[in-house]
């Protein structure tokens, strides 16, 4: 079996065929309710319209809570939503549950088709293909489709195995440096929380098996390698990663850690699990992909151990790591829980356990594995899966009976209202009775004019909104007084005085309680106006993603170069550029 070829075209075709299937409801209708629906829609409609207004990359978003404005992506790993927008300009004029289906479509093939180029070469083309089939239809695979609607995590599922692959070709040649760091960061800029994660437990695992499996006098620079992929990895990623980790205090990100301790999830302590049943249903899961990599780990063990065997071999101690993390509870607290509770749910492991557990089955079958303990103990680990996998079989037929916009009259208005979450609120935020008059939607601010003075015998004349999202106020006062606008208030915010010349700027400054964005106005007849800016932050973040990019590029233009100098092709390549150019 490990010997038939495929070629790419039929490969492409079975993917795109199951992947169908999967969906076949959400291409046809649209997509489904899901735990983050809402947000899902409402992102994509504001993504796309911050792209339209030319702002890159899109980290405010001014129409969110019925044009208060949130930080959203300032923090939220975007990669997905740029899928979302190919989508969105490819198709023409498609409305967003037809956007999310079809985005989660091409991510879900995008999976697929990733497994089979990661296995291929080390198991053959019909066993990758089955590594493929089984990767997509994984159980936490589907339920993050299908329940948790947690579009980041679905394309980290696309990502994942390009990294590993790349990683692979890193540790044996520097060529492949610049394509693992480009793999790296869109796991970052994927899934920040699933990235951090797996950096802790199955690649790990991995990079020590490429290092045993190098020759002692090359371990040295296998480990170079993987670090700089590492480094430049993230330095790529750089212009999400900086602001998302350091401008954390700016906004009101405390919510997301309220009632939502990883300590109460592990696995030894089910008289802790919040959140039931999903919290049994997930652990259900971890207990038999957890089996299924203890599976591969038997069937490889005691045999005399090639290199494929080694590799099923950390591939299956990988999740076996992450079991172990996701089973104790100590460490989400203390020391190491100070990173690790970022994660805030630890059945986000189960995105690396089961693409590492299907590597290292795949692995052990191809490779001569004791096959028929190999199935036994498949089996018995099948038991745990379908239980926590049935659990969700409520919650994805709900997915499946409507479009999500029409599953409650509340779903159908928040998205109207383009509802944000509470977490991207401003850090100075305390509330007040306009927010408790309607916290979902804002509805409470929806008579408050555009901008208005605090104190009375001010004229704060109408203000002009422009396409890039900015505020016009033109300001009569006696004295200074303070102007407060509908717009929630963030730091990026800028307040400049128009004046001939430079506009000089004046602070702006969060309202007490609701934070809204407010200035004080000076004496006289002033126009002031009001945008969202880089700051200073972003400005060096971007400029090192940049340069990050530009040495990839320079490191792969030498390695091309050096590839065709190989082939002997780059002597008739600058030939035939100068009959071009005569």
């Amino acid at each position: 079996m490990s010997k038939l070829t495929l070629r790419w075209p039929v490969v492409l075709l079975v993917l795109a065929f199951q992947s169908f299937c999967l969906l076949r409801h959400d291409l046809g209708h649209g997509a489904g309710f899901t735990h983050s629906y809402v947000f899902n829609a409402v992102w994509v409609q504001e993504f796309n319209n911050t792209l339209a207004q030319g702002r890159f990359p899109p980290r405010w978003l001014h129409g969110a809570w019925d044009g208060m404005g949130a930080s959203s992506f300032y923090f939220y790993p975007p990669l997905a939503f740029y899928v979302a927008a190919f989508v969105r300009y490819a198709f023409g004029t498609i409305d967003h549950p037809m956007i999310l289906a079809w985005t989660s479509y091409l991510m879900m093939l995008g999976s697929g088709a990733a497994m089979q180029a990661w296995l291929r070469s080390r198991a053959g083309d019909a066993w990758a293909l089955v590594g493929a089939l089984v990767y997509v239809a994984a159980p936490y695979h589907l339920v993050s489709v299908y329940v948790r609607g947690s579009i980041g995590e679905t394309m980290a599922y696309a990502i994942l195995p390009l990294l590993a692959l790349c990683l692979e070709r890193a540790a044996r040649s520097w060529a492949w440096v610049p394509g693992a760091a480009l793999a790296f960061a869109a796991l970052v800029l994927s899934h920040l929380a699933i990235a951090m994660l797996i950096c802790v437990t199955v690649l790990p695992a991995y990079v020590v098996h490429q290092l045993l499996d190098a020759p002692k006098d090359q371990r040295r620079d296998v480990l170079l390698r993987c670090a700089a992929a590492g480094l430049l990895g993230l330095a790529a990623a750089a212009s999400y990663l900086g602001p998302a980790l350091s401008m954390q205090k700016l906004a009101l990100m405390r919510t997301m850690w309220t009632g939502a301790d990883p300590y109460d999830w592990a696995l030894i302590t089910p008289h802790r699990w919040p959140q039931q049943p999903f919290s049994t249903s997930m652990a259900w899961l971890a207990y038999g992909v957890g089996g299924a990599a203890l599976a591969a780990v038997v069937a490889v063990a005691g045999r005399q151990l090639s290199s494929p065997r080694r590799e099923a071999l950390a591939w299956g101690v990988g999740v076996l790591i992450a079991f172990t993390l996701y089973a104790l509870p100590w460490p989400w607290r203390g020391l190491t829980g100070q990173v690790l509770a970022k994660a805030q749910f630890p059945y986000r492991l189960l995105l690396g356990m089961e693409f590492a557990a299907v590597t290292a089955i795949v692995l052990a079958a191809a490779h001569g594995g004791r096959r028929w303990l190999l199935v036994l103990l498949l089996v018995v680990a099948a038991v745990p899966t379908a239980r926590g996998f049935s659990m969700q079989k409520e919650a994805i037929a709900f997915h499946l009976l409507q479009v999500g916009d029409k599953a409650t009259p509340q779903t159908e208005r928040e998205i109207a209202c383009h509802r944000a979450p509470e977490e991207h609120l401003p850090a100075t935020f305390g509330g007040g009775p306009r927010y408790m008059a309607d916290p979902f939607c804002m509805s409470g601010f929806a008579d408050l004019p555009l901008a208005a003075a605090e104190t009375d015998g001010a004229k704060v004349t109408a203000a002009n909104l422009f396409p890039d999202g900015s505020v016009a106020v033109a300001v009569e006062a006696a004295r200074p007084t303070r102007v407060v606008l509908r717009r929630y208030h963030f730091p990026t915010w800028q307040i400049t005085r128009v004046e001939p010349g430079r506009d000089p700027v004046v602070q702006a400054q969060p309202s007490p309680g609701e934070s809204l964005l407010s200035f004080v106005a000076e004496p006289g007849v002033n126009t002031y106006r009001a945008r969202i800016i880089r700051s200073p932050l972003e400005t060096a973040c971007d400029a090192l993603t940049l340069a990050a990019l530009a040495l990839i590029a320079a490191w792969l233009g030498l390695s091309l170069q050096r590839r065709l100098d190989t082939l002997g092709l780059q002597a008739p390549i600058r030939a035939f550029m100068r009959i071009r150019t005569r």
